[in-house]
């Protein structure tokens, strides 16, 4: 098996912050599959995840989805991000699974849903992304 875009740079802080973890990647086919691990500082009022972090565990689904399809040539910026909050989502390890609908030369359409431990469909999200270079030396 080849070796993975990812394994060959150090998870990103906002990746580090939502507890990032790969757990499956079909480059040809434009899949990923990744786990998060949200913890208690994540938590609003009511106890469970403050939607914006389920958010960013979506948005952190999608993306890398693209960057694997490429092999870590192209990374998406996002452009609009729409997601459907199903149930509450909880502390502890939830899966995200992530795919690139489509692309053109410049845009790329993402889809994301977050399930818990039981396989529960929590979240979904869709996302139009601009397609960009990979830089790694850009500041």
């Amino acid at each position: 098996m080849a070796e993975s875009f990812f394994s060959r740079f150090p998870a990103p802080p906002c990746a580090q912050l939502l507890g990032w973890e790969l757990i499956a990647e079909y480059p040809g086919e434009g899949r990923i599959e990744i786990a998060f691990h949200p913890t208690a500082q994540m938590l609003n009022p009511r106890g469970t995840v403050q939607g914006g972090f389920v958010a960013a565990m979506l948005d952190d689904t999608m993306g890398p989805a693209l960057v694997s399809m490429t092999g870590g040539t192209e990374v998406p910026a996002s452009i609009d991000l729409n997601v459907s909050f199903l149930k509450p989502v909880m502390p502890g390890r939830v899966i995200g699974k992530g795919r690139v609908v489509g692309r053109g030369r410049s845009v790329a359409f993402l889809e994301a849903e977050l399930f818990d431990e039981k396989g529960e469909l929590l979240a979904r999200a869709t996302s139009s992304a601009r397609i960009m270079e990979f830089d790694r030396n850009a500041s």
